[in-house]
């Protein structure tokens, strides 16, 4: 058992519960307590008995709040993000499961809670995560700078960890590769690892923005570097390199066994939420 409470998730180790696994060859010198006494009557042959292992989960999960999030004009990303997250925070409390959850932006941790199970627990984090769907000024409990290596201080084997952000990372900052090698790191502790891409696709991917061909002025949100030109005439070649940028998201999520779920936030949350869990009943 991984933890100290017995929970209610089949786990992928073998230990001892009252649901048989499957049997194993006994190997010269194991200790003989789990041998099946019946079966070596019958048999005469050594075999082990395995069971399947009950234990409960630890999840972390990080919220992504810097300015490309409040993208487009109604805060779709923040608010489908400000969802998913208090959908998910409620499901593990109510399997009894501990969580945490830590805010940040391009610069600092703006609010992290401690890790319980509790419903008051959850409480707390549903309060503190409200401001932000709601656009009202947040409270801030942290004042550590913004560092992924700052995120896994916490984190041990086998815990579930949670992204969720646009995944756009500022030009000449090394958050990006940051951000891949504290993802192998969670790999090599054998945590499981869930990376929920938010996007609006229609104007993020496709650059619909429904204005002709009428030259307009882009800001950037996070810098507000002003870029003109008319979309009809970068369409193509904008649609070919973000579509080459998410490729390579989704592939460097495969060769590290992370799970990567498309989040469009035009789609109904129930759908990416459903993708969640067909990922993790996949796992068991």
């Amino acid at each position: 058992m991984e933890g100290y409470v017995t929970g209610i998730h089949r786990s992928p180790l073998r230990g001892h519960s009252v649901e048989f696994a499957e049997h194993r060859p006994y190997n010269e010198g194991e200790n003989i307590k789990n041998l099946d006494w019946k079966l070596l009557a019958k048999t005469e042959k050594k075999y082990i008995k395995e069971y399947v292992e009950e234990t409960n989960l630890k999840c972390h999960l990080f919220l992504d709040v810097s300015k490309s999030m409040y993208y487009p004009e109604n805060h779709a990303k923040l608010k489908f993000s400000v969802l998913a997250a208090s959908s998910l925070l409620y499901t593990m409390q109510k399997q009894r499961d501990a969580f945490r959850i830590s805010i940040y932006d391009d610069e600092i941790v703006r609010w992290e809670s401690e890790i319980r199970s509790t419903r008051t627990h959850l409480n707390v984090i549903i309060s503190q995560l409200e401001h932000y769907w709601s656009k009202n000024n947040p409270t801030t409990n942290s004042k550590q700078l913004f560092s992924y290596q700052h995120f896994i201080k916490g984190i041990k084997k086998r815990n579930v960890v949670v992204f969720i952000s646009d995944l756009l990372f500022p030009n000449g900052s090394d958050a990006y590769n940051e951000f891949w090698n504290t993802l192998s790191y969670l790999h090599y502790l054998k945590c499981e690892v869930v990376v929920l891409h938010v996007n609006d696709a229609q104007s993020e991917l496709e650059l619909d923005v429904n204005l002709g061909d009428q030259p307009l002025k882009f800001v950037d949100i996070e810098t507000n570097e002003v870029v003109k030109l008319t979309p009809e005439e970068i369409a193509s070649e904008y649609q070919n390199t973000e579509k080459a940028r998410r490729k390579k998201i989704r592939e460097k999520c495969l060769e590290l066994g992370i799970s990567f779920v498309d989040c469009n936030v035009s789609q109904p949350i129930e759908n990416v939420l459903n993708a969640f869990y067909t990922k993790r009943n996949s796992r068991s």
